[in-house]
């Protein structure tokens, strides 16, 4: 990796456009991610942008996240690394390391609450789902701090026409909330009700603004089922948008 991937200065945009995230001057926009597989790489693609908008980022968890070995890093929060690193990068990732599993973790409360002070924007992993494309949360999920502004709750599109068994984490929340057994097949009114329930994805929001983008919109036979979805949690007053990470398929929900 180039120094220039590593600080997000790539060709590419539009992400945050579309999930109507306006980043103003001034102070620091705490946005954190929910729900199911592409949160990660979600955060990654918007740190590509930010920083080729001249903002300064800084990625952290307040769960877990796996390590990447070739990105800045600061352990522990230790603020002369934040520093250094968003003055050559202009983005860090700030965090602890669970020494058994090796991946990042959270730091502490008041550590965590203190990275909003080197920083435009920060960006936070708030929920785990151990790659499954679903995430209905247990009750003590997701962990989004009392200070963000934004959550982004994420979907993958990849679990419809399967089964609730196969691509849902928290198999036992999924079904209690959609009312269907482990081997019922995942339909486009799911991941509306999923996405908009306060049990589901929209759990912990409150009254911040939030988001959702649902993923892998590359493996639908006809991307329209991803527009129509958008449509549905438009009526209830949220924007949505769905795409590909890794694949140009980018639209907001009309």
């Amino acid at each position: 990796m180039t120094e220039s991937e590593r600080s997000g200065h790539r060709a590419g945009g539009g992400f945050l456009e579309k999930l109507a995230i306006n980043i103003q001057d001034g102070g620091c926009t705490v946005i954190a991610f929910t729900g199911g597989g592409g949160k990660t790489s979600l955060i990654f693609r918007l740190t590509k942008e930010l920083t080729a908008a001249g903002k300064k980022v800084i990625i952290t968890t307040t769960t877990h996240m796996a390590a990447e070995q070739e990105r800045p890093f600061s352990e522990n929060g230790n603020s002369g690394r934040i520093r250094e690193n968003l003055d050559r990068y202009r983005y860090t990732l700030a965090a602890c390391v669970e020494k058994k599993s090796g991946k990042l973790c959270s730091l502490p409360k008041d550590v965590l609450e203190s990275l909003r002070d080197f920083c435009d924007v920060l960006l936070i992993e708030a929920d785990g789902s151990r790659g499954f494309p679903l995430k209905v949360p247990e009750a003590w999920e997701p962990v989004i701090p009392e200070f963000t502004d934004i959550v982004v709750g994420v979907l993958g599109l990849d679990s419809l026409g399967r089964t609730i068994g196969v691509t849902a984490h928290r198999k036992e929340r999924t079904e209690e909330l959609l009312g269907k057994t482990q081997e019922a097949l995942i339909e486009p009114e799911d991941l509306v009700k999923i996405a908009a329930s306060e049990k589901g994805l929209r759990k912990g929001a409150g009254n911040r603004a939030y988001r959702v983008y649902l993923n892998k919109a590359d493996v639908l036979p006809d991307p329209e089922i991803a527009g129509r979805i958008c449509m549905k949690l438009k009526k209830r007053g949220i924007a949505a948008f769905y795409g590909s990470l890794t694949r140009s398929v980018q639209k907001p929900g009309k």
